[in-house]
């Protein structure tokens, strides 16, 4: 199947907000979506992406760069939102994180934090398995959303 990953533009607010209420269950406002497009764009080091098959969004990856006031440590910190429903819905998330790390290495980063904000079926985060990472702390968060 082909696909595309591309930077989120306005266009795609009304498509991001119903994608990421089905995948929350939380109703997210085209309105809050548009905001946070607008915040991003006027930042250098914060982006967002879709994972787009058709024309229908399968995916969302945050994307940011955080770096110490002495510029030697540079890390990015990403965060991921697919549905893990299907199976192209998996591959989106495993397209996604592929595209993680090499976002990292193109902004020459030091290293790559992920931020998991939603646990799958069986409580655990999917990335708990994959090659490289490891676990190194939790974050704790009160919702408003």
């Amino acid at each position: 199947m082909d696909y595309v990953i591309r930077q989120a533009t306005p266009q795609d607010t009304n498509q991001i907000s119903l994608f990421l209420s089905r995948r929350t269950g939380k109703a997210i406002s085209p309105l809050h979506i548009e905001n946070r497009l607008h915040f991003m764009r006027s930042t250098s080091s914060e982006w967002l992406f879709v994972y787009e098959e058709q024309n229908e969004i399968l995916g969302t990856l945050a994307f940011r760069i955080r770096q110490s006031s002495d510029a030697h440590l540079k890390i990015s910190e990403a965060s991921l939102i697919s549905s893990d429903e299907t199976q192209q819905h998996q591959i989106a998330g495993s397209k996604l994180r592929e595209y993680a790390e090499q976002l990292a290495n193109q902004h020459e980063c030091t290293g790559l934090w992920w931020v998991a904000g939603l646990e799958s079926k069986n409580g655990t985060h999917s990335l708990s398995q994959s090659p490289g990472f490891q676990e190194s702390g939790y974050r704790f968060v009160k919702r408003f959303l």
